[in-house]
């Protein structure tokens, strides 16, 4: 990645299960860990705006790094830990859902993304289909 010297980014990458109608807490005995967070439908997002509710259960595994450190150190870890989940993901209902998500936010004019072709192929190895878009928003947005 390039950016410039005071740039800053921050990162969150993590992997949700999701489609399920029970306490995600349940599924930690089918991933053999637990998660490193839960949502539960119709919580609160925050304390800020309580009547933003969550839509959905989600039990979440995440690269629990600082949002700071770089987006192929966020990927690396997760990959990581979705490595050692293999089975447990194939065992999973097929009505669950589950993927990646990322929210990686700049603040500089221009932002470049870059991921090693072995990390994408660790990822395409446990059947993700890695894309990415990006969206720039101008100063007057």
């Amino acid at each position: 990645m390039t950016c410039a010297p005071n740039a800053m980014i921050e990162h969150h990458v993590y992997f949700a299960i999701f489609g399920f109608d029970h306490d995600p807490a349940q599924l930690d005995v089918l991933m053999g860990q637990s998660a490193d967070d839960y949502w539960r439908e119709g919580e609160s997002f925050s304390a800020t705006v309580p009547e933003a509710l969550r839509r959905e259960n989600r039990w979440i595994i995440s690269s629990q790094l600082d949002e700071t450190a770089s987006h192929r150190d966020h990927f690396e870890k997760l990959l990581l830990k979705l490595q050692r989940l293999h089975s447990q993901l194939d065992n999973l209902p097929d009505d669950y859902r589950y993927g990646i998500g990322v929210s990686q936010y700049f603040f500089m004019d221009d932002p470049t993304f870059y991921l090693p072709d072995e990390i994408l192929e660790g990822f395409k190895a446990l059947g993700f289909d890695i894309s990415f878009d990006q969206l720039g928003l101008d100063h007057g947005a």
